[in-house]
């Protein structure tokens, strides 16, 4: 399984119990519950430092989506965990649990261990576009007005804040590793390029979405149902 595969996991189904960091390591982790700023947002961590830079993510995300006529009001929980639940899969470096409103995602000492995110160097500035995307997960999902939106309508969103929101340096380092013109349509954003390389999903959506007549009017017809309906 590719690195990122499950990097944006959206779980659906979990048990009624909550997966807190101590649970998750076996009550090995102390975690301190923290806010950001004036945002709803709350991150719970070990590790102060982490706890800052996933502020960011998530105030760039949700910075992001409300310029795009997002709902951003919900509550959004970041647990920043040493390990993910086994249902999210070996190479999962986060995920969204839908169904409690909580983003999971590793440490950075953990994501580090991955040695490269979208082919680049992990550094606390990957680190803080993956809290982006998984904060994107969250925002979307309290904005879709479909019941069943595919999982490349999901994946379009939370890469096209990913990209949007990282330095202009950054990004232009990210779509060099995946060349392209962008999707031609959503006829070409089927699941299965989405699974067979995510990443290369992300790039060229953020292509498509800079086109001519896409941007916000896409995101919005993605949440409606008019695009991207398997």
């Amino acid at each position: 399984m590719k690195i990122g595969y499950a990097l944006a996991c959206v779980l659906l189904a979990v048990s009624g119990r909550g997966w807190g960091a101590e649970q998750v390591d076996g009550g090995s982790t102390r975690a301190t519950e923290s806010r950001c700023g004036v945002l709803n947002v709350s991150v719970r961590s070990p590790d102060p430092l982490d706890a800052k830079v996933a502020c960011q993510g998530a105030r760039d995300a949700i910075g992001f989506l409300a310029a795009q006529g997002f709902d951003v009001a919900g509550d959004v929980t970041i647990e920043l965990v040493p390990k993910l639940p086994a249902v999210a899969g070996t190479s999962a470096a986060g995920c969204y649990i839908e169904s409690e409103r909580r983003v999971l995602i590793l440490n950075f000492s953990e994501f580090k261990k991955f040695k490269t995110w979208f082919s680049l160097p992990i550094d606390a500035s990957l680190y803080r576009s993956l809290v982006s995307h998984e904060v994107a997960h969250a925002v979307g999902a309290c904005n879709f007005r479909v019941a069943r939106p595919s999982i490349q309508a999901k994946e379009y969103i939370a890469y096209v804040t990913t990209l949007a929101t990282m330095t202009s340096a950054q990004r232009e380092r990210v779509l060099s590793q995946y060349p392209g013109y962008g999707f031609e349509g959503d006829w070409q954003m089927s699941s299965t390029i989405y699974l067979v390389d995510p990443m290369r999903f992300g790039a060229q959506a953020y292509r498509h979405f800079l086109k001519p007549g896409n941007g916000r009017d896409y995101l919005h017809a993605i949440l409606t149902g008019r695009v991207m309906i398997e």
